[in-house]
């Protein structure tokens, strides 16, 4: 292929592409013609899902999402199978095949498309006929098959040339225009060119009008119509610039340097050619700049397809990162709810195990209160007894007549007050109870106030049990008075006031 043909390529390629995707045609019956539909576009977008799926993916093509235009493809694919639609099944499988082209792919490209084109002839479907032949032909001239590349193009030409909208056949002018000109007949490619841009003109559809204009002045100037190639080259720069296509523009000046070498004003052929070079050098290296044509659409669907490796690798970790902290989380919770009713249980037997002892400390304290309270009894009953049977005493001498038990009173009152005093046993007893009742109250009370004596401390435990001044006295073997002055000592000892009580002091300690 020659390099000047070359040139027409891009524009001709996107031509050819939106004649895969613009207006496909999609009706309820494959026998129909596309003249004789009668719903619009949107209609049909709002009624057949495989269309609305397939108008996704030329939106996700457009964007250089190449992998999510072939995932709505094939969506749109199974939908059209599903409702038996063949027009809408087969209307993406050409729009997947320009896919493939756009990948390079190009014997992909022409084997999903060759089916498509025998399934539109058994239809008698002209427009869709004449868009296959001519998607077919840019298909075989990308993959060098030139012999099928001139008949696709001849048949697809004779048949759209006439039929479908504006874009349609300006798509089809410029496919046949590329075949003549890469068999070099510029002579026969100009006419079409020139058919092509009055079409695109009359369409509204001016985004590629830079390029058709440098590939009319690119045929003017293969034709040696230098003042024409020029004019035409000026318009595509001056078109490119406006529309931003920095590419376009180098093109167009450095063709402006050739037509100007080739008129022999050489010092306005290598302005241009610099500021050519300048332009490309702003995109890319001077490297890639000689091999853009074929790596551009290679190089944007291999840095799509990183992005998109990359975008799933990321979010692949989030989620393993997520599910780890999901699952340490979850164990901590476990483990925290394990000690959490570990401690419960743990404080539970403690509270039951400190109430045993609390009822043990006050049943031991009243035990010992109602000891000495019936020892109180049988002393008071003993002495009404000792009252009615008064012993005998002869007047000359000092014996004292036995009692009528046999035991000598004052050895027996001895004996019962002995019993009634909470002996060194029972303080050691009852201390084992206190401490396991109420921890730490003993020491705690000793280190606070270290000169208590023993008796002192023996009034405060009770007084801490609630016991009254009636039953510390059974409790301890004395008399009230002396309850009395040992609450007086301890409220000194306590250094406590006048005003100050003495059980509400104790109780809050």
């Amino acid at each position: 292929m020659l390099k000047s043909s070359r040139l027409i390529l891009p524009f001709l390629s996107c031509l050819a592409f939106s004649a895969c995707n613009n207006g496909n045609p999609t009706t309820a019956s494959p026998a129909a013609d596309n003249e004789q539909q009668e719903l619009t576009l949107e209609e049909l977008a709002e009624t057949n899902a495989a269309f609305r799926l397939n108008q996704q993916g030329d939106s996700a093509l457009h964007s250089g999402d190449f992998q999510g235009a072939m995932t709505l493809y094939q969506m749109s694919l199974d939908s059209a199978a599903a409702n038996a639609d063949s027009f809408a099944y087969y209307d993406t499988r050409l729009d997947l095949a320009c896919l493939h082209d756009r990948l390079n792919e190009l014997h992909t490209a022409i084997e999903i498309a060759e089916p498509v084109l025998a399934a539109y002839i058994r239809s008698e479907d002209s427009a869709r006929i004449g868009r296959a032949y001519s998607t077919l032909s840019a298909f075989y001239g990308r993959a060098k098959m030139t012999e099928k590349m001139l008949v696709a193009a001849q048949n697809g030409f004779d048949i759209l040339r006439t039929r479908g909208d504006l874009m349609v056949r300006c798509a089809a002018h410029n496919q046949m225009a590329f075949t003549f000109s890469d068999a070099g007949h510029w002579d026969k490619a100009l006419p079409l060119l020139d058919s092509a841009l009055l079409f695109m003109q009359a369409s509204g559809v001016l985004d590629q009008l830079p390029a058709m204009y440098l590939n009319i002045g690119n045929c003017h100037r293969k034709l040696g119509h230098w003042p024409e190639a020029q004019r035409y080259f000026k318009q595509a720069e001056n078109h490119a610039d406006s529309l931003g296509q920095v590419y376009i523009r180098a093109v167009a000046l450095e063709r402006l340097s050739q037509v100007a070498t080739a008129t022999g004003n050489h010092a306005d052929a290598l302005s241009l050619y610099r500021e050519s070079v300048v332009l490309k050098d702003t995109l890319f290296t001077r490297e890639k700049a000689r091999n853009i044509q074929a790596l551009e659409v290679s190089y944007q669907t291999k840095e799509k397809e990183i992005e998109i490796q990359l975008l799933r690798a990321n979010q692949q970790t989030e989620v393993a990162r997520r599910n780890l902290l999901l699952v340490i989380f979850s164990i901590s919770i476990a483990l925290a709810g394990i000690l959490l009713h570990y401690w419960r249980v743990k404080f539970r037997h403690a509270q039951l195990a400190l109430a045993g002892h609390q009822r043990q400390l006050h049943e031991f304290a009243h035990l010992l209160l109602d000891k000495n309270t019936r020892l109180g009894e049988l002393e008071v009953a003993l002495n009404a007894t000792q009252t009615n049977t008064v012993e005998t005493v002869e007047p000359d001498t000092d014996e004292t007549v036995p009692s009528a038990h046999g035991i000598h009173s004052t050895d027996f009152d001895q004996d019962l007050y002995n019993r009634r005093i909470l002996t060194d046993t029972d303080w050691e007893v009852f201390k084992n109870y206190f401490e396991r009742g109420l921890p730490g109250y003993l020491q705690r009370l000793r280190t606070s106030f270290p000169k208590l004596s023993g008796a002192e401390e023996r009034l405060l435990l009770l007084i801490k049990l609630n016991f009254n001044s009636n039953e510390v006295a059974s409790t301890l073997g004395i008399s009230k008075d002396s309850v009395k002055k040992g609450r007086q000592r301890l409220r000194k000892r306590l250094g406590l006031q006048t005003n100050e009580d003495l059980e509400q002091f104790i109780q809050s300690f």
